[in-house]
């Protein structure tokens, strides 16, 4: 008997033990496998750096004090920002507030808790999704409210734009598990906000952490394919120091990489806190022994491309490099030394290597 073809199954079982039941998970053989080595992560920028190329300080004289931005919009002449006190704010590209869009509170034009902005100028709207009430606001781009949605099967975390079609990513915290949690995927028209949830949850997890906010974008494609990462935060890291990117087939999730650090003692702790998959790239924001990394994995040649050692302890999304597109990036710099409340700037850089 072939013991290989038994083994092979039941350790890709014990890997995706987190995945979702309902769901099944396909086992495949020829998983792309990605071998992050702990050389790799702690010897620095590996021939890449970033390069400056705008900064927007928000430091103006009248605008608002900004406590933490959870995502921003860029437009053609304007940027979208969502703030945890302030809700939905317009600014010029020098920096100076515009306006609020939409306000607090619990009226049918109002929200409690945003998380993500969608634009579309060319129909002349901004969508943002309300984690509290459950529920997508539309807004056209001079402030005024058009729609809010039924209620969603989850609470939303995030869009995710694909064609034509727009994704709403929620978490469904109904769950029997302790510490479990679902996500659920609506397909949203965005100008009259008709949605249309998948009927089984995409993919379930445990996880002793509960940042409903502190999710990037949990899809991204590579060669025409949908790929699905969503961060499995555990206090005792990853398991086995591995861990998976999946592809999302009709509505269910297949194994395509496998991301195995390499060289680390059973004891260290990692964490992948946050990630964003964008043209080919998978951008991950990692711990290790309470230090932050950048760490950057090209999924077309299924090796790691960079790694950075971050100048913050512990996990910050704001501070932490977002993707524009392929290789331009933005993040959210403040002056922590500042005796009085400053806002804070956005820089815009380029991944580049070092010759250039």
């Amino acid at each position: 008997m072939d013991y290989s073809k038994v083994i092979f199954p039941l350790l890709c079982i014990l890997l995706f033990q987190f995945c979702n039941t309902k769901n099944e998970v396909e086992v495949v053989e020829d998983i792309h496998k990605i071998e992050i080595s702990k050389d790799f992560l702690l010897d620095g920028e590996n021939g890449f750096q970033f390069q400056p190329l705008d900064t927007i300080d928000l430091e103006r004289s009248g605008n608002p004090p900004l406590t933490f931005i959870h995502d921003i919009a860029f437009g053609k002449d304007y940027i979208f920002l969502i703030d945890n006190r302030k809700g939905l704010l317009k600014y010029d590209y020098d920096g100076n507030y515009i306006q609020n869009i939409g306000k607090k509170g619990e009226g049918p034009d109002e929200y409690l808790v945003l998380t993500a902005i969608y634009l579309d100028e060319k129909e002349n709207i901004v969508l943002v999704s309300d984690w509290q009430k459950m529920v997508v606001n539309s807004y056209d781009l001079e402030g005024n409210f058009i729609a809010s949605s039924k209620k969603l099967a989850g609470q939303p975390i995030s869009f995710y734009k694909e064609d034509s079609t727009i994704l709403v990513i929620q978490e469904d915290l109904n769950s029997s598990e302790k510490d479990g949690k679902s996500i659920m995927i609506s397909s949203i028209e965005p100008t009259t906000l008709e949605f249309k949830t998948q009927e089984n949850p995409l993919y379930s997890f445990t996880s002793k952490f509960n940042r409903f906010y502190n999710f990037l974008n949990v899809f991204g494609k590579m060669n025409h394919e949908r790929l699905f990462y969503m961060p499995r935060s555990q206090f005792a890291g990853l398991i086995g120091q591995k861990d998976t990117i999946y592809r999302m087939k009709e509505d269910h999730l297949i194994p395509e990489y496998q991301l195995d650090f390499k060289d680390f003692e059973k004891s260290d702790t990692l964490r992948i806190e946050f990630t964003e998959i964008n043209e080919g790239n998978a951008s991950m924001l990692l711990t290790y022994k309470k230090d932050s990394y950048h760490l950057i994995l090209d999924l077309g040649s299924n090796t790691p491309k960079f790694s950075y050692k971050l100048p913050f302890k512990g996990v910050s999304l704001e501070e932490f490099p977002k993707h524009l597109n392929a290789d331009t990036y933005y993040n959210i710099i403040r002056n922590k030394d500042a005796q009085e409340e400053e806002n804070p700037k956005i820089i815009v850089s380029s991944l580049t290597t070092g010759t250039n």
